[in-house]
């Protein structure tokens, strides 16, 4: 030993072997859980900043508890936390209600209620759906203009051409 053992470096190199231990099916079954919950989070917050400047819609966050499983993580389950959003003008009404079940092509989904059709869907559904470059994930739907192509990204103009569709339209 050329250098001298110090408390300070032994607590450095465990720290660093640590660092290294790979992730067990558990971790990973909670990391891919806790992304659903923070993905949710962020799209409940880009739906209520869209619709909060449009004050002749009302915005209703239901507090919602499921349990999360996923067919990559058998038998596993976790109890998450998200919120639905509901929102509303007299009888018409556009609902997202996110479900803790991922399928084998997308992390998880938000399945969409509308009390008129949103003719730019073809099912009505969220997907989140990893990057292609790796860099997080994002929201994607089946499109009506392009049905066989990759899923059209979820932005605040399509958020804006579905309430035109259920609450201007109708």
């Amino acid at each position: 030993m050329s250098e001298e053992l110090t408390i300070n470096s032994l607590r450095s190199a465990i720290l660093k072997a640590g660092a290294q231990l790979p992730e067990t099916a558990e971790m990973q079954f909670e990391k891919t859980a806790r992304r659903f919950e923070r993905a949710v989070a962020q799209l409940v917050s880009d739906i209520q900043q869209v619709v909060d400047q449009i004050p002749e819609l009302k915005v209703t966050l239901e507090d919602e508890y499921e349990v999360f499983t996923s067919p990559a993580f058998p038998n596993r389950s976790l109890k998450i936390h998200y919120q639905r959003v509901r929102i509303t003008r007299g009888s018409n009404m556009l609902l997202f209600d996110p479900t803790g079940k991922t399928l084998m092509s997308a992390l998880v989904q938000i399945e969409i209620e509308a009390s008129h059709p949103l003719p730019m869907m073809v099912d009505k559904t969220l997907y989140l759906i990893p990057k292609r470059d790796g860099s997080g994930a994002m929201w994607g739907f089946r499109s009506v203009s392009d049905m066989s192509g990759p899923l059209a990204p979820f932005t605040p103009q399509v958020l804006l051409a579905m309430l035109q569709a259920v609450f201007a339209e109708g």
